[in-house]
């Protein structure tokens, strides 16, 4: 007899694979492959730089620690729905216009194209830095395939990462960023429905009400109850800007940007992009408060609180195709970093070190090939169960934001960058990523924003 809830997932995958297949054939050149032509309409640009943005941390880790520590953990929320804004507004029209204008068909291409780096250095150092903090922000979406197959379908962890990679990259590789696109608004919009509907019913069903479940959180205390941090205004200040600067270097969310068919058209896509991401974070927060009401004392792991909750409530193949949204929120972040990867991998590093630059079919040969270097490495790190979701997201994420955020809003708005102050600008952002402390008073990205403005602003300078 077949598990109702393997033929839930095993349609999930089917439906993948098509879109896969389907645009194999539209890919003729690595333009193609890893831009698409710049052909997206707004709404696949909006919801596929949402949900590409988000990952299983929507699911896991964020609904997690706000059933850890309560309402004070809406301003994490606050901050990305804040700092995703003004990326729509001030980056995203300005990345558009001047990467067509270069021709540019990475975030590194433009850095060197944008101060006329002939020396290839400007790509290969920041193609090396991206690939390396991608290389965490993968095993993180990793770990959560691992975990989510471990509960959902009792796969063993080891077992469960393998398929989850191996069924995120194939289709990937055949069909580019046209195939990840339109997966990903399927997926965007298939995991805003389920993390919205899951809380509701569950408060209306088996919680009184809103009204009685409210009532219930003061049996938590007045801390968790209390939209303040304990450590006050500072803390809430740090708390919006632990995660939300870091938008401006994301490579992965800026791509759907410059894949945009026109400019003018991002406005639309900033209204549906941000009302997406609105409502997919405020249902985050209701499962956390939902799931600390259901679960608690006897949930041992935080971040699995969704999915115990679904698989306590729900008969076996409906909870199986809510399931499968945290497996499609996870897909789609890890693919359009494995595509963006594999682009760094052939055009920044490989091309670069050859006499001849190859065909354009052989580039398109080596693209599709590279997509499945990055996520080996990752799948090492995410082997040995060491890390939470939540600690590696933060770290990547820190990590993209202090080496380009800084470089990215320099490129698009100074006219005196150079190429000496791109390339200080990432060796200082980088460099402090790494050695700063995760959970210091002062978050990362406030010191690796000022540090590289303040090295970029003063080579660029010297070297003008």
């Amino acid at each position: 007899m077949f598990d109702p809830m393997f033929i839930a997932f095993g349609l999930y995958c089917f439906i993948l694979f098509s879109i896969g297949i389907f645009f194999y054939a539209k890919n003729t050149n690595q333009a193609s492959f890893s831009l698409g032509n710049r052909s997206l309409n707004y709404w696949l640009t909006a919801i596929a730089a949402q949900a590409s943005d988000m990952s299983d941390w929507l699911f896991m880790g964020f609904p997690g620690l706000i059933y850890a520590v309560g309402f004070s953990g809406a301003w994490f929320a606050f901050g990305l729905a804040l700092f995703m804004f003004l990326t729509w507004q001030f980056i995203a029209p300005k990345l558009r216009e001047q990467t067509e204008q270069y021709q540019a068909v990475t975030l590194t291409d433009f850095f060197a194209k944008k101060v006329l780096d002939r020396s290839n250095y400007i790509k290969m150092v920041s193609g090396f830095l991206c690939l390396y903090f991608f290389t965490f922000y993968i095993a993180a979406g990793i770990v959560g395939i691992g975990k989510a197959f471990e509960i959902i379908f009792e796969i063993p962890y080891h077992q469960g990462i393998f398929i989850g990679l191996i069924m995120s990259l194939t289709y990937t590789a055949l069909g580019g960023l046209l195939a990840v696109a339109w997966s990903n608004l399927l997926q965007g919009t298939f995991l805003l429905a389920c993390i919205m509907f899951v809380p509701i019913y569950v408060t209306i069903t088996k919680l009184n009400g809103f009204t009685h479940a409210y009532n219930s959180l003061k049996l938590f205390g007045t801390e968790f109850n209390s939209f303040w941090p304990t450590s006050g205004i500072i803390g809430t200040i740090m708390a919006i800007l632990k995660w939300g600067p870091g938008y401006f270097g994301q490579p992965h969310i800026l791509i759907n940007f410059m894949g945009i068919n026109k400019t003018e058209h991002i406005s639309k896509a900033k209204i549906v992009g941000c009302t997406w991401q609105i409502l997919a974070l405020s249902s985050a927060i209701l499962v956390g408060i939902v799931g600390k009401l259901m679960l608690f004392p006897t949930l041992e792991n935080r971040e699995l609180v969704f999915i115990v909750m679904v698989k306590q409530i729900f008969p076996p193949f409906f909870a199986g195709i809510i399931l499968c949204s945290i497996i499609a929120a996870t897909v789609s972040t890890i693919n359009i970093q494995s595509l963006i990867s594999a682009s760094l991998i052939t055009d920044d590093l490989l091309i670069p070190i050859l006499k001849q630059s190859p065909s354009e079919k052989t580039k398109l040969l080596l693209t599709r090939l590279a997509i499945f270097i990055i996520p080996s490495l990752s799948l090492i790190i995410a082997y040995h169960e060491n890390y939470t979701v939540l600690d590696l997201v933060l770290y990547a994420w820190s990590g993209l934001g202090c080496t380009f955020g800084a470089i990215v809003v320099a490129c698009l708005y100074s006219k005196t960058i150079t190429r000496m102050g791109i390339l200080a600008g990432l060796f200082s952002g980088a460099i402090t990523a790494i050695l700063w402390p995760l959970n210091g008073s002062i978050p990362v990205l406030i010191a690796g924003y000022i540090i590289n403005f303040i090295t970029i602003k003063t080579v660029s300078k010297i070297t003008q």
